[in-house]
């Protein structure tokens, strides 16, 4: 299916072993006139043809005007707002031109092959995934699933402004500056077509205020407009007042929320990790504008330390902490404790920076995680998850699926330490187990194949396009040896001149010429 940019057209291109119906149903007091078997224009209450390959057969059930087109390699037009016919070719041909167009506008990533359909594939999917009216991203298109995601759709709008599309970036933070709850906070997910907040899901998360931070400061830095730094501001203010709050009433903690996984309400160290990236962001767009930034970075620098001092535990980062009271003669004192549970999205922050990427800490946390939640080549979520197996999706052989987005994390970890070779990989791995291209959220741990119910996932696009832009390919060992080669021949041409150059030049200066 698909609508040619500016046109008011709807294009649907079928194609199935078996005869395959495609039905329009309309309601029967519109009216339509039959031009032939392939053409017919519904003229009231609004103009619109619809036209066909195969024959458009009409019939009326129970109120309703049903037209049908079967066959096995068939397609069906819908013009809307006019009466014409245009070839399936001119219009397959118009949208190739209008789609190439774009991709022609994109960062190119350093890849070839397959790894290279997949980046202006996954960018597709962003661009056709974003509300254009709100600027949000819709979770997963297929199965239909219309919510939006504050997280996911974030990285989505960081994908698309890191390959070049800052238009569509900025309509999606300029929503969410629309959007911020009066707190300075958001909603975990809103409403795809209105942009409403869904109200009894994931409450709270705290991440999305931390994400908004880096995704602003992100953006300046691809643009360098100030313009929209000035615009944003107020939204920025609100979320630096509720953070600098909370770190000061929390014992130097973000509150706790459900964030990443809407599954463990708790100290998660996502949250806490995310929001110390955003606040040091937001000291960066303060420096900028030259504002004073020194109380953001007194937080930044206090809640990494509270990140360092709790959630270590000795051998990787914890998933999350436990708050427990102690009593004794002198009173109460709250403690916290790691609650020893690997988890894969604790790799993200550190490829971001929370810390040094080759730091004891951080190559401790990255090895336990990938000795623990390797599955099938990719990284499961945490040990013992079933949300695939065991709850009402139902798609999974087993638990423990490998997710692309947690995968895709590692990913970009190495691009970090400069383990390129890791890096593509992983970006082959997340091709072979593809849906035709699609980037699923998850794949079966044991057979491989994409989990249906979400697939594709907008998050993994956004990872893989985020992923394929920092990849740099390892210099090959030929041009290596070709620049050594070529670097001794010229110290022997340098080493011959001035031996025999020199020799030839005494001699001419010193000997009197020769006739014949």
């Amino acid at each position: 299916m698909f609508i040619p940019p500016n046109y008011t057209t709807i294009a649907v291109i079928a194609r199935s072993r078996d005869l395959l119906t495609i039905e329009v149903f309309m309601p029967a007091s519109y009216t339509y006139q039959v031009i032939n078997d392939t053409f017919v224009i519904i003229k009231s209450p609004l103009l619109f043809s619809i036209y066909s390959g195969s024959g458009i057969t009409v019939r009326n059930v129970d109120g309703w005007t049903i037209l049908s087109v079967s066959g096995n390699y068939t397609y069906v037009v819908l013009n809307l707002g006019g009466a014409s016919i245009i070839p399936i070719n001119e219009l397959m041909s118009i949208n190739n031109n209008e789609v190439s167009n774009w991709l022609g506008l994109a960062r190119k990533p350093r890849l070839s092959g397959a790894l290279l359909t997949e980046y202006y594939l996954s960018l597709l999917l962003l661009m056709d995934d974003q509300n254009p009216v709100t600027g949000e991203f819709v979770a997963s298109p297929e199965p239909v699933y219309f919510y939006s995601w504050v997280r996911d759709s974030s990285f989505a709008a960081m994908a698309l402004q890191a390959a070049g599309y800052y238009g569509p970036a900025m309509k999606y933070w300029l929503w969410m500056c629309s959007a911020q709850n009066s707190s300075g906070t958001w909603y975990t997910r809103y409403d795809f077509w209105y942009g409403i907040p869904d109200k009894t899901f994931g409450i709270p998360e705290y991440d999305s205020v931390g994400l908004f931070q880096i995704g602003v400061w992100q953006f300046y830095e691809y643009t360098h407009n100030k313009s929209f730094l000035l615009a944003v501001l107020p939204c920025i203010n609100k979320s630096l007042n509720w953070e600098l709050r909370s770190i000061s009433e929390d014992n130097g903690l973000i509150p706790k929320d459900l964030s990443i996984w809407e599954s463990n309400y708790a100290y998660n160290f996502w949250t806490q990790a995310i929001d110390d990236l955003g606040l040091y962001a937001s000291a960066q767009i303060y420096r900028v504008l030259g504002l004073n930034n020194t109380e953001i970075l007194r937080a930044a620098d206090e809640l990494n330390s509270t990140i360092q001092s709790y959630f270590y535990t000795g051998k990787f980062y914890s998933q999350a902490i436990t708050s427990t009271v102690v009593y004794t003669s002198s009173g109460s004192q709250v403690t916290y404790v790691p609650n020893g549970i690997p988890d894969s999205s604790a790799i993200l922050p550190i490829a971001m920076g929370l810390v040094n990427p080759r730091s004891v800490r951080a190559v401790s946390t990255v090895e336990t995680i990938t000795r623990v939640l390797t599955v099938n080549g990719g990284l499961a979520r945490f040990p013992g998850d079933d949300y695939h197996y065991d709850s009402s999706l139902y798609d999974s052989t087993a638990p423990d699926p490998p997710w692309l987005i947690t995968t895709l994390f590692l990913a970009m970890y190495y691009e970090d330490i400069g383990n390129y070779t890791g890096v593509y990989n992983i970006l082959a791995w997340c091709v072979e187990h593809s849906q035709h291209g699609l980037l699923p959220e998850a794949i079966d741990p044991r057979l491989g194949y994409p989990l249906p119910t979400t697939s594709p996932l907008t998050w993994s696009a956004a990872m893989y396009v985020l992923t394929a832009l920092g990849y740099k390919p390892p210099q090959k060992p030929v041009i290596i040896t070709l620049v050594l080669v070529a670097i001794v021949v010229i110290l022997l041409a340098i080493v011959m001149f001035v031996v025999y150059g020199r020799a030839e030049t005494r001699q001419a200066l010193g000997s009197p010429p020769h006739y014949s």
